[in-house]
């Protein structure tokens, strides 16, 4: 039975990622009330943040740990669509809009391989296409799954290497003038779930929220609202305290199951949407708006009843 707060959080997470690329489409970025829509680019932490948690709860359901089913499994969850996606910008970027640097096809092969924010490029056209950089700290992050539960087994444990990451990724950045979005750099993120894991299965969670409210007290003085580590604490916290929330609605609980199922297919397809109603170039916000919602879910749908699951269950049949 899948968690109802796991899945509220992903949602949230979604809707924040969706409401920050909405606003420069609506161009109301300089707007007192929408400009606050900018804190949605947290929700790309919340979801590091939950990958680490429902990773390990899915490892502690299993007695012997199988790696090549784990990564047979995430291949067939994030793939299709991953592929699909970039599939799309390859065509509109090299044949269509052809504005590709130099026009180059040895550079789509980050895409290929999810490493675009795993080696770092010269130009920064490669960096976010379709607004997929989180790709390859999600790839990184279950490439090393079988090495972090080696070395991470209790709360203890998953705290020192949180903390060691973290300390990894501030003085990469602070020092070396690495780009905070580069996955190395993002790996503490995906732990600090997997802290939280430890402080729900050991009862320590008074111990997590300590951890939580004086990082919070911080970041907030030390570097404003603004600050990634900050919304990670707030997260971390917002994680334990909902973990035995129960909606008894049916019809609600459906709702929330719809959403969550599609929230990874919203995630990766709103770009390509927002891209188009961008260059309509409308002065009608309510327009632009109701476009953006209402043709990322008929995409979203579509897409995913359609091509996406077909190719998972084929997927499944041909290498579980």
């Amino acid at each position: 039975m899948k968690k109802q707060n796991i899945q509220l959080l992903r949602i949230i997470a979604c809707f924040g990622v969706f409401a920050v690329h909405m606003v420069p489409v609506l161009g109301v970025e300089q707007s007192s009330v929408w400009s606050k829509m900018g804190y949605g680019s947290k929700g790309v932490y919340l979801f590091f943040l939950i990958s680490g948690f429902v990773t390990y709860v899915s490892l502690d359901k299993t007695e012997e740990f199988n790696w090549v089913k784990y990564y047979q499994g995430r291949m067939i969850r994030i793939l299709p669509l991953y592929y699909l996606v970039i599939l799309y910008w390859f065509i509109l970027h090299q044949y269509i809009l052809c504005d590709t640097p130099g026009g180059v096809y040895s550079e789509w092969l980050r895409y290929a391989f999810l490493v675009n924010k795993t080696l770092p490029s010269s130009d920064d056209f490669w960096a976010n296409i379709g607004a997929t950089w989180t790709m390859s700290s999600f790839a990184l992050f279950y490439v090393l799954v079988p090495v972090i539960r080696k070395f991470v087994q209790t709360f203890k444990s998953a705290l020192t290497v949180w903390l060691g990451l973290f300390i990894i990724s501030e003085i990469l950045v602070r020092f070396f003038t690495v780009d905070e979005a580069m996955s190395i750099c993002c790996l503490h993120y995906f732990l600090f779930g997997i802290v939280a894991f430890y402080a729900v299965k050991e009862g320590k969670k008074d111990s997590y929220f300590l951890i939580c409210e004086l990082g919070t007290l911080l970041f907030l003085f030390l570097r404003g609202t603004w600050n990634n580590t900050f919304w990670l604490m707030i997260f971390g916290v917002l994680l334990v305290t909902t973990e035995k929330i129960s909606i008894r609605n049916t019809r609600i609980a459906r709702l929330i199951d719809i959403l969550d199922e599609h929230s990874y297919d919203v995630y990766l397809i709103h770009p390509i949407i927002l891209e188009w109603i961008s260059k309509l170039a409308s002065d009608n916000q309510g327009l632009c708006l109701g476009a953006g919602i209402l043709g990322t879910a008929l995409t979203v749908i579509i897409v995913h009843n359609l091509i996406e699951k077909p190719l998972q269950h084929k997927l499944t049949a041909l290498i579980m």
